[in-house]
């Protein structure tokens, strides 16, 4: 078992006994015990929150360094063109 089974393992004896040592008859702590493991199957667990916020920041990372190595580029480019036009310049006047 991994840990998001763990995670979503549900101990419904014992929920049903505290619903029974709380004064519901065993036929409504039954009934919601059951309602409420199966509702509770479909929820989030904080494992899952936690490997879909560390799949989000690597994706956001990845974009982040895409976006800088573009930038870089471009100012490569101009300081190439920058430096061109002023060897142009030297060279046409002197």
């Amino acid at each position: 078992m991994d840990a998001a089974d763990a995670a979503r393992e549900f101990d419904t004896l014992a929920v049903m006994r505290e619903l029974e040592a709380a004064g519901m008859d065993r036929k409504q702590a039954e009934a919601q015990t059951y309602a409420l493991r199966d509702r509770r199957a479909g929820l989030a667990t904080k494992v899952d929150l936690d490997a879909g916020i560390a799949c989000l920041v690597a994706r956001l990372e990845a974009r982040i360094y895409r976006a800088l190595w573009i930038q870089a580029g471009a100012i490569v480019g101009s300081l190439t063109v920058i430096a061109g036009l002023s060897i142009a310049l030297v060279k046409l006047f002197g």
